[in-house]
C-alpha cells in the first residue's frame, strides 16, 4: 500500500482496513514473474570466490493461473437472461467491455496475486468496464466476506507526467453509492489534487449512482485467508505451494545442468592435430576452434606411450531426473487443486492430463468451488453494465429485474458421453421423465426443458433415441 495513498484517504474520512500484505504481494508477483530474488539468484563457493548463479525457472506458477483462468473462463461461458431484449443488450455489453478476453486475463492475474475487480463506469460516450488487480485495491469496508466499500489507484500519464488516478467507492447517509474520482500528484513528502484535470479528461468528480449495490465486484480464488480468516484480501492459488514451485525449479535447473556438464568431450593432442601453413609461414589449426567438442591438449612429452585422442562420454541422470521432475509436477498439482496428476513431464514439456475427470475427484470439486464465487462476481457485473446502460443510454426496454444465469463449461472435465447414457437408462427406466432429461443433457433450466418439451410434442419423432413425453 502507498502510505500517502492511504493517508490522504484517511484525510477524506475513510477508514483504510490494512493487513500488512505488501510482502505476501510482491512474493506472489515475483512467483508469476517466474524470478524471486532470494531463490533464483543465488552465489556458490567455487573454492575461492563466491560466484553468482542464476537458477532456471519453468514458471510453473503462471502456468497454474493460466490453467485456472481457461478453465474458468472460456468463450464457452454462457450468460443468459430471463428476458430476451434484456439478454440481447447483455451480450452486446459484454462484447463492448471485452469481458472473455480481458475478464480471463483478470483471472489469471488475480488467481496469482490473491484477487482482482471488475469495476463498471459510463466514459462519457459509453458503458465500459476496468480490470484491476488487488495490488492497486484499498479497503474500506468489509461484511460477511464481501468488500462493500473501497479505493482503487492507478498509474496514468499525462502529457508526459505521471499521475494516480483514484477511485473512491462508498455509501452515503441513505445507502446509495458515490463514487469520488481524484487526479492526485506525488511529490516527494506529500500528495495534491490536481481538479484542473478533470476537465481535461472530461472527468466528474462525483458520480451519484442511485444504486445500493456496489459498481465493482470482487474475484479471487476460493481459498481461505490463513493469516486471517476475516480478511477483504483474497489468497494466491500458489500461496501453499512456494516450497514445491522451489522443488519444481531445482529439478528443472538441475536436469539442463545434466545436459551441460554431462555433453561428449574429446581431447585430443598437438601431435594428431592437422595444420594448415599460410602464405605467411603462421600454422592454422585445421578445425573449428569454436567446437565445443574438441579440447587441445599439450603434447605429453614424458608419457609418449599417453593416448593422443580421448574421449569423455559422461553417463546422463535422466531417467532419475524425469522421475523427480514428474514428482514435484504431481504434488504442485495436487496442491493447486488440479488433483494428484494434473500434470505430466513428457519429454522434456509440461503437459496438461488429457484423461476426463471424474465428478468425485479433487479437480471437479474444486473448480466447482471457484465457480461459485466467480458466478456470484458475473451476475452482479452483469446487473451493473445493464443498470449503466438503462440510465446512461436512457434504454427503458431494459429488464433491470430480469433472471441472470451463468452457464459455466465444464465439458473439459465432465464425461459428457457418461451423462447421457446415465440419462437414458434412468429415462428408460421410468426414474425421470423427459423435462428432466433435456435438463441433464442440454443443461437447460426448468422453463426452458418444458419450452423445448412441448415443442418436441408438435413434431414427429426423426430418431428413436430421442426420449418422447410421458
Amino acid at each position: 500500500m502507498n502510505p500517502q495513498i492511504v493517508n490522504y484517504l484517511k484525510s477524506k474520512g475513510n477508514t483504510v482496513i490494512d493487513e500488512n500484505i505488501d510482502d505476501k504481494l510482491e512474493t506472489w508477483e515475483q512467483w508469476y514473474r517466474g524470478h524471486v530474488d532470494r531463490f533464483h539468484s543465488y552465489k556458490i563457493y567455487e573454492g575461492q570466490k563466491n560466484l553468482n548463479q542464476k537458477r532456471r525457472t519453468l514458471n510453473m506458477a503462471a502456468r497454474v493461473c493460466q490453467d485456472w483462468a481457461d478453465l474458468l473462463l472460456n468463450e464457452k461461458v454462457e450468460l443468459s437472461a430471463s428476458d430476451k431484449y434484456t439478454e440481447e443488450v447483455l451480450h452486446r455489453l459484454l462484447e463492448q467491455v471485452n469481458f472473455y478476453v480481458r475478464g480471463n486475463n483478470l483471472i489469471e492475474a488475480a488467481f496469482a496475486k490473491g484477487g482482482g475487480f471488475l469495476i463498471q463506469y459510463w466514459d462519457g460516450m459509453k458503458v465500459n468496464q476496468k480490470y484491476i488487480t488487488q495490488d492497486k485495491f484499498y479497503p474500506i469496508s468489509f461484511d460477511s466476506g464481501k468488500v462493500t466499500e473501497a479505493a482503487f489507484a492507478s498509474e496514468i500519464t499525462i502529457k508526459g507526467q505521471t499521475y494516480t488516478y483514484l477511485e473512491t467507492h462508498t455509501k452515503d447517509e441513505n445507502g446509495f453509492y458515490v463514487v469520488e474520482n481524484n487526479i492526485l500528484k506525488s511529490e516527494s513528502q506529500s500528495i495534491s489534487e490536481m481538479p484542473e484535470m478533470y476537465g481535461e479528461l472530461g472527468l466528474d468528480q462525483y458520480i451519484y449512482t442511485l444504486s445500493k449495490t456496489p459498481t465493482f465486484q470482487q474475484i479471487r480464488p476460493n481459498i481461505a485467508n490463513k493469516d486471517k480468516f476475516d480478511s477483504p484480501y483474497g489468497t494466491s492459488i500458489f500461496a501453499g505451494a512456494t516450497d514445491v514451485l522451489e522443488g519444481v525449479d531445482i529439478v528443472y535447473d538441475a536436469y539442463v545442468k545434466e545436459i551441460l556438464l554431462g555433453r561428449k568431450r574429446i581431447f585430443a593432442r598437438d601431435s594428431v592435430t592437422n595444420v594448415h601453413i599460410m602464405e605467411n609461414g603462421q600454422t592454422v589449426k585445421v578445425f573449428d576452434p569454436s567446437d565445443e567438442v574438441f579440447y587441445l591438449l599439450p603434447e605429453n612429452k614424458d608419457d609418449p606411450s599417453a593416448p593422443p585422442i580421448i574421449e569423455s562420454n559422461m553417463q546422463l541422470r535422466v531417467t532419475e531426473l524425469d522421475a523427480a521432475m514428474q514428482t514435484q509436477l504431481n504434488l504442485l498439482s495436487q496442491a493447486c487443486g488440479f488433483g494428484a496428476n494434473g500434470y505430466k513431464w513428457d519429454s522434456g514439456n509440461v503437459s496438461t492430463a488429457t484423461q476426463v475427470i471424474s465428478e468425485n475427484s479433487k479437480m471437479f470439486r474444486t473448480l466447482h468451488k471457484h465457480e461459485s464465487v466467480l458466478r456470484s462476481a458475473i451476475i452482479d457485473m452483469a446487473h451493473s453494465l445493464l443498470n449503466f446502460e438503462a440510465i446512461y443510454n436512457g434504454d427503458k426496454s431494459i429488464d433491470l429485474n430480469a433472471t441472470i444465469t451463468v452457464d459455466f463449461d465444464d465439458s473439459i472435465i465432465e464425461d459428457t458421453a457418461e451423462i447421457k447414457r446415465q440419462a437414458m437408462l434412468e429415462f428408460n427406466a421410468g426414474l425421470i421423465d423427459a423435462i428432466e432429461y433435456y435438463k441433464q443433457i442440454y443443461k437447460l433450466d426448468e422453463e426452458q426443458a418444458k419450452s423445448f418439451y412441448n415443442e418436441m410434442l408438435k413434431r414427429k419423432p426423426e430418431v428413436e433415441e430421442e426420449p418422447e413425453g410421458t
